[in-house]
């Protein structure tokens, strides 16, 4: 029965229940009523909303759980779903609609994710390549002029001492003291220089890394493991599958950027000396990544979801439909958990191809400017050398 003519029957028992009440009983009202009379009107009225609260509320029960799924439905957790087992055709319709709509918001944020995510990883790419091809050449010039500077300081240092000097000319051991100074700051600005040019080969590695691009994701998480670990202090053991089913781009870009946000937060937050990182397929999912620590732990339900990176790990993993588990306790580690269908990568290779078309036309612009800068790099190594040869002449 519909909840409309279902609540119409219920206020409708209770008043002719109330009225039979009335007319069986011989219950009469005095003129003035009495203390009495008035005591048992209000008795009377008191136990009709006593029954209507208790049939209505039974016939309202399905619309209250109704209401406490709505209220804690994450989209951060997709998948979860109203159960429409209520036997009020509105009731039923009400659920479907509302299963249907949390549908169309999934697959609307998921698309939405997907995008904006691709525009981002299109933008590291980008960076990293000009990091790569402009500033670490750049930086590398000038390790090779500052090194060819120091040997040219060094030789006519040599040649000095070898000259003949006149009487009244200052005895070469006279400059060595200052030549020495120089060379150690030609020696300084080519170590800041070598090292700042590492530290941009670094950068550009992590934005995007070349290993997932060129070898796939089992090398990928191999070298991520290594890094992580010289850079952090944190020993990173691995185990990656040797049988694991073929990912998709996308599916593979999740599964490292999680790996490596997990990674991240060991170093930072776990306060522990080693760490696992697995991939290997599932049973219930197609591949299962888990990174575990057993260090300080914390409380899931007591952290933001902006913090230590956990809800940009659910926005991914909302891009391939897959699972995040994140199992910690203060004092007893952490597991952050990874599951990815099997059906997932398959229908995110056709959007994983149009962005790599994308990518390579992105590649074709860069390999554009970066023959450019071979250029300008080629005509300042001409006027060098060409200012080398004045001084030579000098």
């Amino acid at each position: 029965m519909p909840l409309l003519w279902r609540v119409l029957a219920i206020n409708a028992v209770v008043l002719v229940v109330a009225v039979a009440v009335l007319l069986l009983t011989p219950v009469t009202v005095s003129d003035p009523p009495t203390i009495a009379e008035i005591a048992a009107l209000f008795a009377g009225v008191l136990a009709v909303l006593l029954v209507l609260w208790l049939l209505l509320h039974r016939a309202f029960v399905p619309l209250e759980r109704l209401a406490a799924f709505a209220r804690r439905v994450d989209p951060l957790r997709p998948g979860e779903r109203a159960a429409v087992g209520s036997s009020d055709p509105q009731v039923a319709a009400t659920t479907r609609a509302i299963n249907e709509m949390i549908e169309r918001l999934e697959r609307e944020r998921r698309e939405s994710a997907r995008e904006a995510l691709s525009a981002q990883e299109a933008e590291r790419i980008r960076i990293a390549r000009e990091l790569h091809d402009e500033v670490g050449q750049t930086l590398t010039a000038v390790v090779l002029q500052l090194e060819r500077a120091a040997r040219d300081a060094a030789a006519r240092d040599v040649a000095a001492r070898e000259a003949p000097h006149p009487r009244d000319a200052a005895a070469p051991s006279d400059a060595a003291p200052a030549r020495d100074e120089l060379l150690e700051h030609v020696e300084e600005a080519r170590e800041l220089a070598r090292h700042a040019a590492e530290e941009v080969r670094e950068i550009a590695r992590r934005l995007r890394p070349e290993a997932l691009d060129d070898l796939g994701i089992a090398s990928a998480l191999v070298s991520l493991a290594t890094a992580s670990g010289r850079h952090s202090g944190v020993r990173v053991s691995h185990r990656i599958d040797g049988a694991l089913p073929p990912l998709g781009d996308d599916a593979e870009l999740v599964v490292y950027r999680v790996a490596q946000e997990a990674l991240t937060n060991v170093a930072r937050h776990a306060g522990a000396d080693a760490a696992e990182l697995l991939l290997e397929a599932a049973p219930a999912g197609c591949v299962t990544l888990t990174v575990r620590d057993h260090g300080a732990g914390f409380d899931p339900s007591a952290v933001a979801g902006g913090e230590r990176g956990i809800r940009g790990m659910r926005e991914r993993a909302v891009l391939v439909d897959a699972r995040l588990e994140i199992d910690s306790a203060p004092g007893a580690g952490t597991i952050v958990r990874l599951t990815i269908p099997c059906g997932a990568s398959a229908a995110n290779r056709s959007a994983a191809d149009a962005n790599t078309g994308a990518a390579a036309a992105d590649r074709g612009a860069a390999d554009a400017n970066t023959g450019a800068s071979a250029a300008n790099r080629g005509a300042a190594d001409a006027d060098t050398g060409a200012a080398d040869a004045k001084g030579g002449a000098r």
